[in-house]
């Protein structure tokens, strides 16, 4: 049994592009463990997660942003590699990795909600400096849809491309890098409640697992 609660909601934000599947089975964790808490959602971009956070707005918010901010405990949840989507018929296809070398005659989408700072580094140390090729993209469904009709490849992680079958794309990693993607689960230094400690714990169970639980 909990000691009595202190609050009967937990005022939750979530930015883009964090991986759908481990928060769903953290979510399903704390509805499933302490239903007395209701949930209240927010998706918000990361600049808004953090000032809200600061504010008092939010409990506790899931980013692919660090906080550099003193006031904020920011800890790493689960980590993606990043890969390459690549349509069925591109030649590429016959490799079985590839690096960010490989991809620079090609036109290349990305979803920036996918925070890499390393790998946007290396494509543009290593794009033609008379083209660009990265096609900045505001969603991954965006950048399937230019990747699956065979305009180019796209960047992502390889988990969201592993599971996004029905575009007809397939998935090859990445050799160079590594190219990581990062959650982070970001609360208040000051914030001391039992309700937010709890559901911390189960998101760094979840992160330890690497699966739902």
């Amino acid at each position: 049994m909990h000691e009595a609660t202190s609050r009967s909601t937990l005022k939750l934000a979530v930015a883009p592009g964090v991986p759908s599947s481990h928060l769903s089975a953290l979510l399903a964790r704390q509805r499933a463990e302490e239903p007395d808490v209701a949930l209240a959602f927010f998706e918000v971009a990361g600049d808004v997660l953090l000032q809200g956070l600061l504010e008092g707005r939010f409990d506790i918010g899931v980013s692919l942003q660090d906080a550099s901010d003193p006031a904020l405990k920011s800890q790493p949840l689960w980590i993606e590699d990043m890969a390459v989507a690549i349509a069925p018929r591109f030649h590429l296809l016959d490799q079985a990795k590839l690096t960010i070398a490989d991809l620079q005659d090609h036109t290349i989408y990305r979803w920036q909600a996918e925070a890499c700072p390393l790998l946007d580094e290396s494509l543009i140390s290593l794009m033609p400096v008379d083209r660009e090729n990265v096609q900045r993209v505001p969603s991954f469904e965006m950048m399937a849809l230019w990747v699956a009709a065979g305009y180019g490849v796209g960047l992502s992680a390889q988990s969201r491309i592993d599971h996004a079958h029905g575009w007809g794309f397939t998935m090859r990693p990445l050799a160079d890098g590594p190219f990581k993607v990062v959650t982070y689960l970001q609360r208040p230094y000051a914030q001391v409640d039992s309700v937010i400690e709890r559901f911390e714990q189960r998101a760094l169970q979840v992160a330890g697992t690497g699966s739902a639980w």
